[in-house]
């Protein structure tokens, strides 16, 4: 699951990069609507995010609680 998320963070990146830089060279999309675009990919990266560092976090909590570390 980590490797899943952390890929989909990549490629997300990328893709807003990449988003970003056909932008600035041809006009794609309407401006309105690629700050739209680049405000929904940084909400989902951040969520993405969020999610990693909080499976990370209960993943050690519980290899910690099954060596007998925590009570």
């Amino acid at each position: 699951m980590h490797q899943i998320l952390l890929k989909a963070i990549i490629i997300m990146v990328c893709g807003g990069a990449l988003l970003s830089i056909a932008q600035l060279w041809t006009v794609m999309l309407p401006w309105d609507i690629f700050f739209k675009a680049l405000i929904t990919l940084g909400i989902l990266i951040m969520l993405a995010a969020f999610i990693l560092m909080v499976k990370s976090d209960f993943g050690s909590h519980k290899k910690m609680k099954d060596d007998n570390y925590l009570d």
